[in-house]
């Protein structure tokens, strides 16, 4: 049953009141020396996460008034490029905005974890996630929230509020807090992981995408207009997912890498057309927030075209870091995308063949030169941009979760798996369909009360992605823990907002405390399902 809603007229008083609070708090504060207790500000937050979201695409069209509602954000608010974390991949991404911490502190790197007695990837779920997210530590203050379908967030949490946790969906059950939400949710679709379009299969795909959007949206919607909520976080998939497999359709003729020309015409504005909608829904949530909602718009990654893939477990293959026997290989590639890969070291993996020391450090040495001379034998292009050791990007109690070698693509490419064995080419054109990817330059757009009007931060100076966190407890009058590594974006806001929301740090503990049983019994769970052996 839900609660019934509010009037505008009731909404306002309760804010209102809660301003009225702020000084009876905070003299509280003094007298008891508390100083995790909230100091209510009176106002809440939503954020809308459109996943994928890049201003290379998004912005144009603003300019040419296909966008009205984003563009309107941006000229009366605050706007931002918003630095993504490496990989820029969903899970660690999500996770890294919702807990403020990199992916040392919180355990995500990837949607999957590394079994090291097995040496094999398995899923990981939101039980696997180490850190507290914003909504957790709302909830300790008994403060209620309502959240929509993050990334990784399945298993949901059992918060103050309301929860749908979000892709990818392993079970087709047990998603929601409370559990009869569920049930309450209406025609319900649910996200999977390791989807691709193959030819012919693009009108029911996009089909797909559109059903689940609007599903997403009705529901999110009418939680956003009845609940009673300090924070609501909802994230639509649906614009990583068209831009992934549509992008060579709108791409000119040179770039569209073989693609029938029928298709291009039918599709070319299929990415466009889908961004037209997504703006309208922006629109409706602005319409029916009231004067003390500040509405933030935010992505996890960015997006580009990509037209190359590299094989890099056939190219470890190749330079002889593999072995028949794969428990034997010195080097190890887990995932299906992505720049990373595992030292088999003695002390990390039971049939580990690497020594510690100088052993592990000419190796990581050697990969490093290799990678960084790599060249597409094809187009005589340079492959690699970056490569990192993990201890250079990462810190905290899980670092030894993290590959050990992390490294970026030029623009143009991307990594996948491939078989040493199946005939193909170690460069090629992308394989999962893909024909565009992430980059690590995502939006952050920032409208509402105390927010700076028609403020761009300079590239040189964008946000973190892991700095939402603490915006959003400093906004709702809560501590920040000075374990985060992100830090409040104090350029949103306008003078005197430190006299609204003073900036409060504290000793507050970011440990997620999930019982060991709980995880275990999820992990037995998902063996037991017949498509993850």
């Amino acid at each position: 049953m839900r609660a019934q809603p509010r009037s505008p007229t009731d909404r306002i008083e309760v804010r209102a009141a809660g301003v009225r609070a702020i000084l009876f708090g905070y003299a509280l504060l003094l007298l008891t020396g508390c100083a995790d207790s909230p100091l209510p500000t009176g106002l809440r937050v939503a954020v809308i996460g459109l996943d994928g979201a890049t201003f290379d695409l998004i912005e144009p069209w603003m300019d040419q008034g296909l966008l009205p509602n984003l563009a309107a954000m941006r000229n009366d608010g605050y706007s931002a490029e918003l630095e993504s974390v490496i990989p820029p991949l969903s899970a660690p991404a999500w996770t890294s905005a919702i807990t403020g911490v990199n992916p040392g502190k919180h355990g995500i790197y990837d949607f999957e974890l590394v079994d090291r007695d097995r040496f094999m990837p398995v899923p990981a779920t939101a039980l696997d996630r180490r850190a507290k997210a914003v909504w957790e530590y709302l909830t300790e203050s008994e403060r209620p929230s309502v959240i929509m379908t993050v990334p990784l967030t399945t298993p949901p949490d059992p918060i103050a509020g309301k929860m749908v946790g979000g892709f990818p969906h392993l079970r087709d059950t047990g998603y929601t807090w409370p559990p009869e939400l569920e049930k309450g949710l209406g025609p319900w679709r649910l996200d999977r992981y390791g989807e691709y379009l193959p030819e012919g299969s693009e009108e029911a795909f996009l089909g797909n995408l559109i059903a689940t959007r609007e599903a997403r949206f009705r529901a999110a919607i009418e939680l956003f207009e009845e609940d009673d909520w300090e924070l609501f976080w909802v994230v639509f998939m649906g614009t990583d997912k068209v831009q992934h497999f549509f992008w060579k359709f709108m791409e000119d003729e040179e770039g569209r890498h073989g693609v029938d020309p029928a298709l291009a015409e039918k599709y070319q504005n299929t990415i466009r057309d889908f961004w037209i909608r997504i703006d309208e829904i922006v629109g409706e949530f602005l319409e029916r927030a009231d004067e003390n909602t500040i509405v933030l718009v935010a992505s996890d990654h960015g997006f580009e075209s990509v037209s190359r893939e590299m094989a890099v477990l056939k190219w470890l293959w190749n330079e002889g870091y593999c072995d028949t026997d794969f428990p034997r290989s010195r080097v190890l590639y887990f995932t299906h995308l992505g720049g990373r890969m595992t030292i088999n070291t003695k002390s990390a993996f039971k049939r580990g063949v690497v020594d510690g020391g100088r052993e592990y450090d000419d190796l990581i040495a050697e990969l490093e030169g290799k990678l960084t001379r790599l060249v597409d034998s094809e187009t005589g292009e340079r492959v690699v941009a970056e490569v990192y050791r993990r201890d250079e990007i990462y810190s905290g109690p899980y670092l030894d979760r993290a590959p050990d070698l992390l490294f970026e693509p030029r623009p143009g490419f991307f990594f996948g798996r491939g078989s040493p064995f199946d005939g193909t080419n170690l460069f090629r054109e992308p394989s999962f369909t893909f024909s565009g990817y992430h980059n690590r330059r995502g939006i952050l757009i920032v409208k509402g009360p105390h927010v700076k009007s028609g403020k761009r931060a300079p590239p040189g100076e964008r946000p973190r992605l892991m700095d939402l966190a603490p915006t959003l407890l400093r906004i709702l009058g809560e501590t920040v823990p000075r374990d985060m590594d992100g830090v409040p974006i104090d350029d949103l806001f306008t003078p005197g907002f430190e006299e609204i929301a003073p900036l409060r740090e504290g000793n507050r503990s970011i440990d997620r405390k999930i019982p060991d049983e709980r995880r275990e019994k999820e992990r037995e769970g998902l063996e037991a399902l017949p498509y993850l052996g």
